[in-house]
């Protein structure tokens, strides 16, 4: 009840602080408790004056917390996590890791809204990436969608290809190397924001959680 109060009052931080006392405290919130506390990281507004307090990262670290071994028994991402999440990459200019969230929901056995797709398209044309939004596009008809029926798809799409024959080139010209987001790079396309880490002696899953607690607030 505390961290919806949280979230319905704008209060982010405190609310993801109240999750960091549950968690430390054995209180083994619910998936439910998550989602508000993503939510809440995903609707609020970054205070300037903190450095590094960028809301979207800190949604992201809560979600790979629920991924990870350090997640409250029954705790996982569920059809309302990844909604929230990809709607608000998308809206804060971050489609190389909506798209990757798009991909991890299939994989959790979600078949992603057709509005998600819509929404990481649009953020791909907002941040001038017209070619990934057409392959994005693409993988849409793999989950039974056909993007020319929505309108703004195929507009997209219209437009996507009109570039494509001004510069002459296709999608096999396109560099391989495909940033995901800020502080992502992959030479793989089949390698995704959360992984594919070689065993070299990182756990990924104690990085995360060293991240959610290490979370400025």
């Amino acid at each position: 009840a505390a961290i919806s109060c949280c979230r319905k009052a704008r209060q982010p931080e405190r609310a993801l602080l109240l999750l960091r006392k549950m968690i430390s405290d054995e209180l083994s919130p619910n998936t439910a408790t998550f989602n508000t506390v993503v939510a809440a990281l995903a609707e609020g507004k970054p205070d300037s004056k903190i450095d590094n307090n960028i809301l979207w990262e800190k949604a992201l670290a809560v979600f790979k917390v629920m991924k990870s071994k350090h997640a409250p028994p029954g705790v996982a991402p569920n059809r309302q996590t990844y909604n929230i999440l990809v709607r608000c990459l998308a809206a804060n200019l971050q489609p190389g890791y909506a798209e990757s969230l798009l991909t991890a929901m299939r994989k959790d056995g979600f078949v992603p809204d057709v509005d998600l797709y819509t929404v990481t398209v649009r953020s791909y044309e907002r941040c001038g990436n017209p070619m990934k939004a057409l392959r994005l596009m693409e993988s849409m008809r793999e989950v039974g969608y056909h993007f020319y029926e929505v309108k703004m798809l195929d507009d997209a799409f219209k437009n996507g290809v009109k570039i494509l024959n001004q510069v002459g080139r296709g999608f096999s010209s396109e560099d391989t190397s495909t940033v995901r987001g800020p502080f992502f790079s992959a030479d793989d396309d089949d390698m995704d924001y959360f992984g594919d880490q070689e065993d070299d002696g990182y756990d990924e899953d104690e990085y995360d959680y060293q991240l959610l607690n290490s979370l400025k607030y």
